[in-house]
């Protein structure tokens, strides 16, 4: 990644979750921090063919270990 100057960050992932869409754990994903992090939500889990939707997220969380990130 670049950061707003264009140099280069890096993160390192540090754990992730598979959570069911209805339990999403906003209070993890969006929360304040006083470091750089990084989260990046997907879609996981089995595909439902009834609704064309996979029924859980996976959620990955990584923390800056290079660079600014500011």
């Amino acid at each position: 990644m670049t950061d707003r100057g264009d140099g280069a960050v890096t993160f390192a992932v540090k754990y992730l979750e598979q959570t069911d869409k209805d339990t999403l754990p906003v209070d993890r994903i969006w929360n304040d921090t006083q470091d750089p992090l990084l989260r990046l939500v997907t879609c996981g889990g089995s595909f439902n063919d009834d609704t064309g939707h996979y029924e859980d997220n996976i959620i990955v969380y990584a923390a800056l270990v290079s660079g600014s990130g500011r």
